[in-house]
């Protein structure tokens, strides 16, 4: 029964794994809301708009903001925020002008801006829809691995068999290391962030506070992005009483950018922890992180369901 479990433990991981995955995105951010609410974690600010992009047009527009606001240590910082504008009449979204936002400080490490005309709604019809999804997902799970579990049971002998000479095992052996591995390797290299890492940058780009660093050396990583070199710099910078730290973070060299030109770098790093510090632009730049986890887990997506079809294929077309 070697091959028949092995493949039954890859399919059950892979099939929980999605089932976390998709209960956490439905039900995380409705219930962290209604929480929200209860404690008063969401504080709201003034943010001056620097410019407004429109990335869908229509009777209610949907615009990009560039945003410039105090973080809670009075460090000016910019974001972008995206609005559905349900009044283009009143012209309530055009640069210079000031909006309230609102910072969901229980979102951490997830971006906390959103556009505070009001407290945060808690919508039902929201986790009414993500209750059906979940509950459509395990339906198919449950009658997918009850017929399959009859089957092999019935003649667990011929399905060993079976599943010894099939290449459905391999290839959930393959998967799941590889994917770990190339997901760990994007870590490694600064490309994507760990949960750690996360948190910090989120500390330091909304509690930091910014310093001008001197650049000190800098190392090529090998590593393109989008044809641009990947650098990590090294600096030095004095912090808002007087201490002199040295630090360390990678940057995209874009526009045919040398690093031999770069002398300064702006800075933020955490008042009570100056030791952590980031470039400013990678912390107010963190959508290229996002859109590479969203890649990540797509292409996770279609190799899970490869695998979770060849199972079908060798038990049911057996």
């Amino acid at each position: 029964m070697t091959y028949t479990v092995l493949t039954l433990i890859l399919v059950g991981f892979i099939l929980l794994f999605w089932l976390y995955n998709l209960m956490y995105n439905c039900f995380s951010k409705s219930f962290c809301v209604l929480k929200n609410q209860n404690n008063g974690s969401v504080t709201t600010k003034d943010a001056s708009i620097i410019s407004v992009t429109t990335l869908k047009k229509s009777k209610k527009p949907l615009l990009e903001l560039l945003l410039l606001f105090e973080n809670f240590s009075g460090h000016h910082i910019h974001r972008k925020l995206r609005v559905w504008d349900s009044k283009p009449q009143l012209n309530r979204f055009e640069p210079d002008k000031t909006i309230p936002i609102g910072l969901n400080i229980a979102r951490k490490p997830k971006d906390p801006v959103f556009l505070s005309q009001q407290m945060c709604r808690f919508s039902f019809v929201f986790v009414i829809i993500c209750s059906l999804k979940t509950i459509i997902y395990v339906t198919g799970c449950y009658v997918l691995m009850s017929e399959a579990l009859e089957r092999i049971f019935s003649e667990p002998n011929r399905y060993e068999l079976i599943f010894k000479s099939s290449n459905t095992w391999q290839i959930g052996i393959v998967l799941i290391p590889v994917s770990v591995l190339f997901y760990l390797l994007l870590q490694k290299i600064g490309v994507l962030s760990n949960g750690k890492a996360m948190t910090q940058n989120w500390n330091s780009l909304y509690y930091g506070t910014g310093a001008t660093a001197i650049v000190s050396g800098y190392r090529k990583t090998g590593t393109f992005i989008k044809g641009n070199p990947l650098i990590q710099f090294h600096y030095t910078f004095k912090t808002h009483n007087g201490q002199i730290v040295e630090g360390n973070d990678t940057k995209i060299m874009e526009n045919n950018q040398s690093p031999q030109d770069t002398d300064h770098l702006e800075v933020m790093y955490l008042p009570n922890n100056p030791s952590v510090s980031r470039i400013t632009e990678n912390l107010e730049s963190m959508g290229f992180n996002n859109i590479l986890n969203i890649l990540f887990m797509v292409l996770f997506f279609i190799f899970s369901a490869v695998f979770l079809f060849s199972f079908y294929q060798t038990v049911f077309g057996t």
